[in-house]
Order: C-alpha cells, then structure tokens, then sequence
C-alpha cells in the first residue's frame, strides 16, 4: 500500500531550512537598510556643509569693500551703505551677525558645529567647517571686490 504525504522528518528538514534563508535574507536586508541610512545620512551632511560655505561666499562677496579675519571671525565691510557684518561661530552655530544702528541682527547658517576655521590670505578665504558627525568640508574662496 502506497502512502501519500509527508514525514514529520520531512518537514521539520524544510521548516529548518525555509528559517535558514529567511534569517540570511533578514541579515542582508538589515545590513543594506543600515548602509543606505548611512550613505544618506553622509549626503545629507555634505550638502548641509556645502550649503553653509555657499552662503558664506555669498556673504563675503554680496557687498564687501573690505573682509579680514579676526581668530577664526570674518569681518565684512560692506559698500553702498551696508552695515558691516561678521561671521563666527557662537555656542556650536555659525552664524552672520549684523550691527545696524542700535539694533543687533543674527542669522543662523548652520548649527552643531564642533570646529569654524576662516583664514584670509591676500584675495583668498580659507573656510574650514567640522561638523558634529565628524564630517567635515574645507574650501578656499576667492574674495571678488575686497580688498
């Protein structure tokens, strides 16, 4: 007599190794997910900081008839009327700070800051920015109509 079906042995054999793959794929599934959150998590902050530097330039080359770094403090003379302004890091933010009469102005250019670095030589700004992450971005620009 012929018996139609499965052994309990059988099964148990291909319950163990349908477990086997799905912990295999789990595993591959969870180390992709946490790479592509940190390659989005490092593009993001690489923009973040390329963002900052492209305001800083904007900064410094808007209106600027004179920039000179102070410590790591850009000082901005401005033309046509312009209050000057200064750039600076202050309790972890960097931040563009503008005098105008007896009223101060600040505004945030980016936050969670560990290290600012403005260095002017001749027609050259050296920017340095680190990151809270560690991430960190470094570039020289080129200062247009300052002297």
């Amino acid at each position: 007599m012929k018996k139609r079906g499965f052994t309990l042995i059988e099964l148990v054999v291909v319950m163990s190794l349908a477990f086997l793959m799905l912990g295999v794929v789990g595993n591959i599934l969870t180390s992709y997910v946490k790479g592509y959150k940190n390659s989005l998590l490092q593009s993001n902050g690489f923009n973040y900081l390329n963002s900052a530097i492209v305001m800083i330039d904007s900064e410094v080359n808007q209106y600027a008839s004179d920039v000179k770094t102070d410590g790591n403090i850009i000082n901005i003379v401005c033309y046509k009327g312009n209050s000057p302004k200064n750039i600076k890091s202050v309790n972890g933010n960097i931040i563009v700070s503008t005098n105008v009469g007896n009223n101060y102005y600040t505004n945030i250019i980016m936050k969670e800051v560990k290290d600012f670095t403005a260095i002017k030589t001749g027609k050259i700004l050296y920017i340095k920015i680190i990151w809270h992450n560690g991430q960190s971005i470094e570039r020289c620009l080129a200062i247009k109509n300052a002297n």
